[in-house]
């Protein structure tokens, strides 16, 4: 029920119940990147540009899908705690914002979304032989069409020279590998490893994996071995996110307008919790896109029409082991501003 007598600021204020769950949205290396600033009549919505990703993310694409993901997740759980905001997109790059929460007339309709969010995982492991059902890539596809965007969908064969290009590509390139490596939380020891970034668990490593990892992308041995083979061993090392069944699916846009990339991470959310409802989880892998070597392919493969070009690249399938056993990935706690 709304409280009618309610001011902006104690509407706006309720947004902190639930910003550690919306916090369980999907984000690139698990950098957290949203900043929530409270005024006096809205929230904005933006970015700190400390844990935006550099090579790894050479347009900042991912960046704002993960802001989108963001919203989105925000939005939901604002829903389910009958807490009565909208969203008002407004991109600004100079002020690093995407939008504005404000106050609404009323809560949007629960429908139970919440326990989704808290419950949907990452999967980067090896996959069952069995293939996700028609209806639940048809659902998805409607869904990407109702918002503006049109879902292409790939089969993992086909798909599958794309991605080991695209990860020689990524362990290719020493920036990426360092960047990789400063998010990489690879040992219970770690100082961040309960916050954020990717840790050994998140990333379905065995100890000696974990080992490995650390030793192959420390500088000095990453520079002394990358000229006798690091990378092809790096990208073998890799085959369960190349290998398997399950299908991918990949997001196309038009045109090149980065706040449509925030829509986009925000309809992704929405399908990746239908998807997961159904018992489908996914697997991002936007260095396909990220990689010169694979774009171009990657978009004949969609059939992409003129000036639509691929924002998401994903798949999915049913987990060889149960997500669910394994611990969610680190949240720190909420960044925001006070009320100026």
């Amino acid at each position: 029920m709304t409280d009618i007598d309610a001011t902006p600021t104690s509407t706006l204020d309720r947004l902190r119940e639930v910003t550690g769950t919306a916090a369980r949205a999907a984000n690139a290396h698990n950098t957290q990147p949203w900043e929530l600033r409270y005024r006096c009549d809205h929230v904005e919505v933006g970015w700190r540009p400390e844990y935006a990703l550099g090579p790894s993310d050479p347009a900042h694409r991912d960046l704002r899908l993960s802001l989108g993901t963001y919203v989105e997740t925000l939005m939901i759980c604002a829903a389910g705690a009958g807490i009565p905001v909208d969203y008002e997109p407004d991109f600004d790059l100079a002020a690093a914002r995407v939008g504005r929460i404000v106050p609404a007339a009323r809560p949007a309709t629960d429908s139970g979304r919440v326990a989704d969010v808290e419950g949907r995982r990452v999967w980067r492991g090896p996959w069952l032989p069995r293939q996700v059902p028609r209806y639940a890539v048809e659902l998805a596809q409607r869904t990407a069409a109702e918002a503006g965007f049109r879902l292409a969908v790939v089969s993992t064969e086909a798909a599958r020279p794309l991605l080991v290009r695209a990860y020689h590509w990524f362990f290719g390139e020493a920036g990426i590998a360092a960047e990789l490596l400063a998010w990489a939380r690879l040992t219970p020891r770690h100082p961040k490893y309960h916050s954020d970034g990717l840790n050994d668990v998140m990333l379905v490593l065995s100890r000696a994996e974990a080992l490995a990892m650390r030793m192959f992308f420390a500088p000095v041995v990453y520079r002394a071995l990358r000229p006798l083979g690091l990378v092809r061993l790096l990208t073998a090392l890799s085959s369960s996110a190349t290998s398997g069944d399950g299908v991918v699916l990949v997001v196309l846009g038009k045109g090149d307008d980065p706040a449509r990339e925030v829509e986009a991470g925000r309809l992704v959310t929405r399908m990746w919790l239908d998807l997961f409802r159904d018992g489908v989880y996914v697997h991002p892998q936007s260095h396909v896109i990220d990689c010169p070597g694979t774009l171009g392919d990657l978009a004949r493969l969609c059939g992409a029409e003129e000036g639509e070009r691929p924002l998401v690249f994903f798949r999915v399938g049913y987990p060889a082991a149960d997500p669910a056993a394994r611990p969610r990935h680190p949240r720190r706690e909420a960044t925001e501003h006070a009320s100026v």
